[in-house]
């Protein structure tokens, strides 16, 4: 009489496969804990894990993860697969204008640092057109610190400065506020130490150091595009266009390779390159279809952990990142 061959390491038996789907069925679907599902069938908890790696192996275990309409997630996906970054939101704006692209961007940040920021944290706050929009749309109370990261200048289409913004920022969410008043940018490296050497602008500089999070915009390098370059003359503008800068983050410097041009660095009023690295995450929004570049260059610094972006600038990101 011949004898039944002895199941080998690698055959998983019908009886081990439907009770691995037993064990799924109970973890993914009825929510129970793996020793509620020990207990019903008989198992230890270690062969639950096992059970359940056994359902998932075995193709028993199918989990899909929907997006809302608002969010295209595959765009997100790609991105952050092309360029290593840690999290990418893409939305879909309603209106498809730079305005409507800038409003969908600011809200949607707004949910998610109301969704995250705890009272423990530290958050730097840039200046600019987007983070006025994510001021407005804020209305939760965080209780965190907010730091403003650098000086600025005035635009006709912000009507606070940054003083203003992060202090609005602390008041709509009752949170604290460390502000200075100082320029973005100044004519020479001496007047730029003389501002930080003042006692206000010092202690807030120093906060920098403690970031837990930052927010900041990403900004092309061309004019109406990025707050440092339309704080300087025209020489300034050109040598540094000449130097390969594609890209600043709130007066930090950025070429095509994503690494940091210093040629600014010791007349910028704020934070620093190595400071923003240093911060465990920094969100950054990017509005505009004509930031692909920028927004490539950010992305490939290693500074930018969080992207929120929309749909049409998400495309041409990764159609410049390919070329």
């Amino acid at each position: 009489m011949a004898k039944t061959p002895p199941r080998t390491a690698t055959t998983t038996s019908t009886s081990a496969l439907a009770l691995a789907a037993a064990a799924a069925r109970r973890f993914y679907v009825e929510g129970s804990t793996k020793v509620e599902i020990a207990r019903q069938l008989g198992v230890s908890r270690f062969k639950v894990a096992r059970l359940l790696t056994t359902a998932r192996e075995a193709g028993l275990v199918r989990i899909q993860v929907l997006v809302p309409n608002s969010v295209d997630g595959d765009l997100g996906d790609a991105l952050r697969e092309r360029f290593g970054v840690r999290t990418v939101f893409v939305v879909r704006p309603e209106e498809d204008t730079v305005a409507g692209q800038r409003l969908a961007v600011a809200r949607f940040t707004a949910g998610l640092l109301e969704e995250s920021v705890t009272a423990e944290d530290v958050v730097g706050l840039a200046w600019g057109r987007t983070i006025s929009q994510l001021a407005a749309s804020v209305d939760s109370a965080l209780g965190c610190r907010f730091v403003q990261l650098s000086g600025a200048l005035p635009r006709p289409d912000v009507q606070e400065n940054a003083v203003e913004l992060v202090r609005r920022m602390a008041e709509a969410t009752g949170s604290s506020a460390t502000t200075f008043y100082a320029p973005l940018a100044v004519p020479d490296a001496a007047t730029a130490e003389g501002l930080r050497s003042q006692s206000g602008i010092c202690e807030a500089l120093a906060e920098l150091d403690g970031l837990t999070r930052a927010v900041v915009s990403i900004g092309a390098w061309r004019a109406g595009e990025s707050t440092a370059l339309d704080s300087l003359g025209a020489a300034d503008r050109e040598a540094l266009s000449a130097a390969g800068v594609v890209a600043e983050i709130t007066g930090v410097l950025l070429g095509g390779d994503g690494e940091e041009v210093d040629a600014l660095a010791d007349r910028v009023i704020g934070v620093t390159g190595p400071q923003l690295r240093a911060t465990p995450d920094v969100v950054a929004m990017a509005c505009g279809d004509r930031r692909a570049e920028a927004v490539a260059a950010a992305l490939r610094s290693g500074m930018v952990s969080t992207l929120i972006t929309h749909d049409s600038l998400a495309r041409a990101v990764l159609e410049h990142g390919s070329a």
